[in-house]
């Protein structure tokens, strides 16, 4: 018998969003604030290329 295993590798992007705060602090709690509330959307985040997880690869658990 032949069966087909899923697998996948996790794939994780970074990126920047510009505000104005007094310190670092602030600028982290008004964007996590901003995440949370659903102000910030993701077409507004100046993305950087997508890379690979370390150590993601691994069966789903579903197979045909």
């Amino acid at each position: 018998m032949k069966f087909e295993v899923s697998v996948e590798k996790r794939m994780y992007a970074t990126g920047k969003v510009t505000v104005d705060c007094d310190t670092a602090d602030q600028a982290i709690a008004l964007v996590e604030n901003q995440i949370a509330n659903g102000v910030l959307q993701t077409t507004a985040v100046d993305w950087n290329d997508a890379q690979y997880e370390d150590c993601s690869f691994a069966t789903t658990g579903d197979v045909d």
